[in-house]
């Protein structure tokens, strides 16, 4: 894991999602770092790391245990924020180790567990989740990491096109860590239950794109439905690339929670 740290005051802990790398946070933590010890990480094998091999231990809990590292290095409980996988860390480490947690705030969680009740209005959804998948492993099967990315990207910005409407720059970031998504999509995410989260007792925040696609959107919803307490922001003109999308709305949903909790 590498860290990126700016500003002074509380410690405030970022961690990107899927093909990310602390990059992806740049506009937001310029403007959080007025207020907050902004640390944005690289997650292992992400850009500036060392690539994954055949034989990495990749998974939510393996990225969870690195982060619970870096917040024991840290004086006193944090602000943890995690955008789409990294929102699966975060949470993961809030249930583990809730004391060290000051708040939490979840940015477009993928939480496929959390939605079975769901599964009527959704079925078209989750259909075309499912292929996306298996389209994206076969083509790293085939070695083609980088049209993988964009198979996964089309699909979480709503479709063919998606990821080529993204910023330059993100797209480039994306694409350097196109290594990495073979070993996301190897091991699927905890099966988080709606009980666990409700024992999460520090101030929450659930967000995400106006514009997300429905898988996010049902599962941003549910999360908040079950952690008692939670504040729910949605960002306008966004998709699930909220925090590149949308960076000036994203930072003032955050620093408006943040600064009282």
């Amino acid at each position: 894991m590498t860290a990126h740290a700016t500003g002074r005051g509380p410690a405030l802990i970022l961690v990107h999602g899927a093909l990310g790398d602390y990059r992806q946070w740049d506009s937001i933590a310029s403007r959080l770092q007025l207020h907050f010890r902004v640390v944005a990480v690289s997650r292992r094998f992400h850009w500036p790391n060392n690539p994954p091999t055949a034989t990495v231990d990749y998974s939510v809990e393996s990225h969870r245990d690195d982060l619970l590292a870096l917040l024991h290095s840290i004086a006193g409980p944090v602000h943890l924020v995690g955008h789409s996988y990294g929102a699966a860390v975060v949470l993961s480490a809030a249930l583990v180790e809730p004391s060290i947690v000051r708040s939490l705030t979840l940015i477009e969680p993928p939480l496929p567990s959390l939605l079975p009740a769901l599964a009527p209005e959704l079925a078209e959804e989750n259909a075309g989740r499912a292929a996306m998948v298996a389209t994206l492993r076969a083509q790293v099967a085939d070695r083609k990491e980088e049209t993988a990315a964009m198979t996964l990207f089309d699909w979480a910005q709503g479709g063919p096109g998606g990821f080529a409407a993204l910023p330059r720059a993100c797209r480039d970031q994306l694409l350097q860590n196109a290594n990495t998504i073979g070993p996301t999509y190897a091991t699927p995410p905890p099966p988080y239950t709606c009980s666990q989260l409700a024992r999460l007792s520090m101030p929450t925040l659930v967000t995400g794109g106006a514009d997300t696609r429905p898988f996010y959107r049902r599962s941003a919803q549910a999360a908040a439905a079950c952690i008692a307490g939670s504040r729910s922001v949605v960002i306008r003109d966004a998709r699930h690339m909220v925090i590149v999308e949308n960076p000036d709305a994203t930072a003032a949903a955050m620093l408006d929670f943040l600064l009282t909790a």
